[in-house]
């Protein structure tokens, strides 16, 4: 017999208090829509595991440890089947150092304390349950954001309708997976595997972006209010912009309405073709992993401070534009160049440890946890290399390390391949990932 429980907590911060997910912290000037932490726990037998899933932009390795101790103290025993995940709305308040910004210190203790409230309301909600799987191959709002120009490098968001660019530089995984929890004949959670990137909005207002209001449109559509979870892929490399399309794809709200929208047609419609998932046995696996930072050379170095002598400071004070930052020119140039000077102080030559969680329910469905923002290559080639007939790899889950490009992206161009303090990943981190999460499954398979 399967049990589920789950459960949602508020965690829209105050007024005035910054967002991240953009270059330059912005004081919020009020609330689009409430941020949630939301739960789902499954228990079989004694075996417990679940998904966090927090309307942030990333959560810190730090931050999950301090999670699981406090769970612990509060006498949860299961932290380790749990993937904690952010859903990367770049409208929402800091959790993590990012840019030179830290987050709130009160917010970050309210945070912890509603997400132990989550859980643990989840655990008390624990009742037999049905669980239904399936997905589709169709996501008609992602698009490989990094491009080839003529030039022969590639760029990332050139612009639509550039004349310049030649063919996107990769591909999207498409398919968006359901997995449905029914209880006294009712789905009372739904999860959602979806690759795409969380940015719409586009305002200094807080909003949980299209998966909140994906939310919303389905339970409009079931006529009631079941938890809604969105497990982001591997979306490092993937947004919602079509380059080759007229139609007005600008940061807006009635845009992030229009894509949740579309995504809850896309889930409902599976509810009604999806299948029951038999789980005899829940497997957990667990391993940890260490990334390190890239190594900044003397020569990165000199070519950034060489930018910082060009780029007058008074210009960097302007707004970062995704113009700017396509182009890599004037105040984003300084600021690339200001970001490879502080890794090379800070972060180059250091190690990180994340763990990495693959969750097991029973031998055809499994989930597994990534750091930081991984292309969408890597997430397909962990569901090629899997046992499972399907498998989630779910990214911005258990830690932060930044873009996780593949090793030929680096050459190529692009900001996300450029260095950053607490990002700048391994130039072999995409293929460690790949190795690592393939050993977890495995062995989870073998368990099961």
């Amino acid at each position: 017999m399967m049990d589920a429980g789950c459960s949602r907590v508020i965690i829209t911060p105050r007024r005035g208090l910054p967002l991240a997910g953009y270059f330059n912290p912005r004081p919020n000037t009020g609330v689009l829509d409430d941020l949630y932490v939301r739960c789902v726990l499954l228990r079989q037998g004694k075996t417990v595991c679940g998904w966090v899933s927090f309307d942030l932009c990333m959560v810190s390795a730090d931050f999950v440890d301090t999670v699981l101790a406090r769970l612990k103290q509060a006498g949860f025993r299961h932290g380790n089947g749990l993937i904690f995940s952010a859903t990367h709305s770049h409208t929402a308040p800091y959790v993590t150092s990012l840019f030179g910004t830290s987050p709130d210190p009160d917010y970050l203790r309210s945070l912890v304390d509603k997400t132990i409230e989550a859980v643990l309301t989840a655990e008390q909600n624990l009742a037999p349950a049905v669980l239904k799987l399936g997905g589709v191959k169709d996501n008609p709002l992602a698009f490989n954001r990094r491009y080839w120009m003529k030039s022969g490098g590639v760029m990332t968001n050139p612009g639509v309708r550039n004349p310049d660019i030649v063919k996107p530089e990769g591909t999207v995984d498409r398919e968006i997976g359901v997995l449905a929890i029914e209880q006294d004949e009712r789905v009372v959670a739904i999860l959602a595997n979806i690759v795409n990137h969380t940015d719409t909005v586009g305002t200094n207002q807080v909003s949980a972006d299209w998966p909140g209001r994906m939310e919303r449109c389905v339970q409009m559509a079931l006529g009631y209010d079941p938890v809604v979870l969105t497990l982001i892929g591997c979306a490092g490399n993937v947004n919602q912009f079509d380059v080759y399309s007229d139609e007005y794809q600008g940061y807006a709200y009635a845009r992030t309405w229009q894509i949740g929208k579309c995504y809850a047609e896309h889930v409902v419609a599976q509810l009604k073709k999806i299948r029951p998932l038999n789980v005899d046995r829940i497997t957990l696996v667990n391993k940890t992993i260490t990334i390190p930072y890239r190594t900044i050379t003397k020569e990165m170095c000199a070519a950034a401070q060489a930018v910082l002598d060009r780029v007058a400071a008074q210009d960097a004070d302007r707004d970062l534009t995704s113009e700017g930052v396509a182009a890599g020119e004037g105040p984003v140039a300084r600021f690339f160049a200001e970001q490879t000077l502080a890794c090379h102080a800070r972060c180059s030559g250091r190690r990180r440890r994340f763990r990495l969680v693959t969750l097991a329910l029973g031998d055809r469905f499994a989930v597994t946890s990534l750091p930081g923002e991984p292309f969408t290559e890597v997430g397909l080639a962990i569901k090629r290399r899997s046992p499972f007939k399907t498998t989630w790899p779910i990214s911005l889950a258990m830690g932060a390390c930044g873009y996780v490009p593949l090793a030929a992206c680096f050459a190529r161009g692009g900001y996300e391949t450029l260095p950053v303090e607490g990002g700048a990943p391994r130039e072999d981190t995409a293929e460690r990932l790949i190795c690592a999460t393939g050993t977890n499954l495995r062995r989870a398979y073998r368990t099961s």
